[in-house]
């Protein structure tokens, strides 16, 4: 099944990239991982996209824009997460997809965003220091936070009626 959400909240860079930025995000992906595709799409979103070819093979690709990078203000922990902790959180993303473990139910959508920033620090312990780190968990954190307030937005799904 395709999963082409946005994984990266609103309040990241808007700026379009120059050159250096693009071979910049390219070197930290591939010092990240080496073997993942990814590509730069100018005016896409930030994401682990996933499909199926024409000759029904499936396929998975990291597509990065101008979101890699972090927004100019301190909106919330995913708009200040650096560039190596979002680029971790998608290839994250990649292997989940890979692993048939990322969740693919709409309403688990902070779930697995939360499950992709935690796992990234598993993942990537060597190459992301502490405060990067901490801007996984604290997105992780927001994550769920958003899933909750959803939830308890909803109205409550009626039950058996008792008398």
């Amino acid at each position: 099944m395709p999963t082409n959400r946005d994984s990266l909240l609103a309040g990241r860079n808007a700026a379009p990239l120059s050159d250096d930025d693009i071979r910049r995000a390219f070197n930290t992906f591939l010092g990240l991982e080496n073997q993942i595709p990814v590509r730069h799409e100018a005016g896409a979103k930030t994401r682990c996209r996933s499909g199926v070819t024409a000759q029904g093979e499936a396929y998975a690709e990291i597509v990065f824009s101008a979101d890699i990078y972090p927004g100019p203000g301190v909106v919330d922990p995913n708009s200040s997460l650096s560039m190596q902790a979002a680029a971790a959180h998608e290839l994250t993303h990649y292997h989940r997809w890979k692993d048939k473990t990322e969740l693919l139910d709409a309403d688990l959508v902070e779930i697995d965003e939360a499950l992709a920033s935690l796992e990234a620090i598993l993942r990537y312990p060597k190459q992301l220091n502490d405060h990067e780190v901490r801007q996984l968990v604290a997105d992780a954190i927001q994550r769920l936070q958003m899933h909750a307030q959803r939830k308890s937005a909803q109205p409550a799904a009626a039950g058996p009626k008792t008398e």
